[in-house]
């Protein structure tokens, strides 16, 4: 028998009571979405997100009322928030974000492309243009690659002035000034800003974060963090989480703790892509010197003192340092990374580094392999790695093994590390060593050992094998692995490396590594 018009409107009426009593009152919803609260950019905030019909529009309203034990399914789209979790699960329930189809679910630091649509450009000098703005302008990307900030309109009218100039920008509080050494003028179709940085909340450390975890018990899977404002995860009171599979594109510091109230444990860091591209492009071309891309940004994956931290599998494209590591307790890893392409440091230790383990990662063409700056507990051990360093322009350095500064180190060790590289290590006479080892490593090295190792006498060297580089084969090598088997060197495979998802071959996200691709190092799956 059909409903009336008036009872059809009155049950309407009745459901959208119900909606609306469960969205302001926030009752329990769980029984409604068997475990799964998704998430749609057309969903609506009124809804409990039992299903993809019935999706919430924001990861924001879906973490305020998901339950331990449920999973938050974020849908393919760009969702332009910042996102607090104060509730997590429970153990052996934790909560879940996951994207519902792995890597196209992406939480974006940009903004709102109508914003720039009102933006009025002028021509304000040689291939710079400029236009009003309603804030600071931090991130600027031009036909989807990022431009260099520069510091000062000054030094942008320097830079953009070179042969080989990239994209580049500056930006005071109500102005941007863009550099286009193309000579092309601004199109609203080739340019993405990042949005407006919040206003500092609390002292220390990184501010602003696309996810700030404040909650126990939680999974991170699968999910794009884009053009990230500072921090694209802040874990400021956690423990018990596993960030998995993500990737994270322009972060200073993708995954960070540096601003916690209290120290981090059980962090799991598995399989994740960071990258900086093109951060050391400007640099091999040219365009920068080292002393102009190293103030630049940390570009870091991993930025965590804590306890009981794993990180592992993940890949590191054009950092400037790739992983800062230095635990305070606990038992501790890193290992089967792979790191390409560093302004700085792929590994920095600059604190305790208690019970830390270094092992089986590969890092091609940094700056400074390992940053020793200081460690002052240990023991650090770092077993097992491959760091290849082939010849750089002169304007970026040669890089070396082990940088040795910032005060007394003690309890670390190196042992069967494979290097190839310009020169040992750098160390300062202000920062002495205790209990130091050097053990049956191979190094292929352009200068002597002690090149520039002012604590050379403080270490304990055992067992180690040497082989002197002429210029030419240092640069072979890289392409070359038999060249260095005088010193033990061989390649050794990785294993899956980076999100399952992410075609390594194919992915713009993956270019820095095409540039290695041939070499008998590089074994991927």
């Amino acid at each position: 028998m059909a409903l009336s018009r008036h009872a059809s409107a009155g049950w309407v009426a009745a459901v959208l009571a119900l909606v609306a009593t469960v969205h302001y009152l926030q009752l329990p919803s769980g029984w409604l979405r068997q475990g799964v609260v998704h998430v749609a950019p057309d969903g609506f905030d009124g809804f409990v997100g039992q299903s993809r019909r019935f999706a919430v529009r924001t990861i924001q309203r879906a973490a305020q009322i998901a339950e331990p034990g449920e999973t938050i399914l974020i849908w393919p789209g760009i969702y332009r928030e910042s996102v607090r979790l104060k509730r997590g699960g429970l153990p052996g329930r934790p909560l879940v974000l996951r994207a519902a189809v792995p890597g196209q679910a992406v939480i974006s630091g940009g903004a709102d492309p109508g914003v720039m649509a009102a933006w009025q450009w002028r021509p304000d000098g040689p291939r710079i243009w400029s236009t009003a703005v309603a804030w600071r302008v931090l991130g600027l990307r031009w036909n989807g690659v990022a431009a260099y900030r520069a510091g000062s309109l000054e030094q942008l009218r320097q830079i953009c002035a070179r042969p080989g100039a990239w994209p580049a920008f500056s930006s005071a509080e109500r102005r941007l000034w863009l550099c286009l050494p193309g000579g092309e003028s601004p199109r609203l179709e080739q340019l993405e800003v990042r949005r407006p940085m919040p206003a500092r909340t609390r002292s220390g450390g990184h501010q602003v974060a696309s996810l700030w975890i404040e909650a126990p018990h939680l999974e991170v899977r699968d999910l794009r963090f884009d053009f990230v404002v500072m921090a694209a995860i802040q874990l400021w009171h956690a423990d018990h989480v596993l960030i998995e599979g993500n990737q994270f594109d322009t972060a200073d510091v993708a995954i960070n703790d540096n601003a916690s109230l209290a120290q981090p444990r059980a962090i799991r860091i598995r399989h994740n892509l960071s990258s900086c591209f093109p951060l050391v492009e400007w640099g091999r071309s040219g365009w920068l010197s080292w002393k102009e891309l190293y103030p630049y940004s940390n570009c870091s994956l991993v930025w965590l003192r804590g306890q009981d931290i794993e990180v592992d599998h993940n890949i590191i494209l054009q950092a400037g340092d790739g992983i800062k590591l230095s635990p305070e307790g606990g038992s501790n890893r890193a290992r089967q990374n792979l790191i390409v392409e560093n302004t700085d440091d792929a590994f920095e230790f600059d604190g305790a580094a208690r019970h830390l383990r270094v092992e089986n990662n590969l890092i091609i063409n940094p700056f400074v392999a390992f940053a020793i700056s200081p460690v002052s507990s240990g023991p650090l051990t770092i077993s097992n790695n491959i760091v290849l360093i082939p010849p750089r322009p002169p304007g970026l350095g040669y890089g070396v093994l082990l940088k040795l500064m910032g005060g007394p180190s003690r309890h670390v060790s190196l042992r069967r590390n494979l290097y190839m590289g310009y020169s040992l290590a750098n160390g300062t006479a202000d920062s002495p060593l205790t209990d130091m080892r050097i053990e049956t490593n191979g190094f292929a090295l352009l200068t002597p050992r002690d090149h520039g190792l002012a604590q050379a006498d403080q270490i304990q060297w055992r067992a180690n094998r040497y082989l002197g580089l002429s210029f030419e084969r240092w640069r072979q090598a890289l392409g070359d692995a038999s060249l260095l088997t005088p010193v033990g060197g061989r390649p050794q495979p990785l294993g899956p490396v980076g999100p399952a998802w992410l075609d390594l071959k194919r992915d713009p996200a993956a270019a820095p590594l095409r540039r290695y691709r041939g070499s008998p190092w590089l074994l991927l799956r």
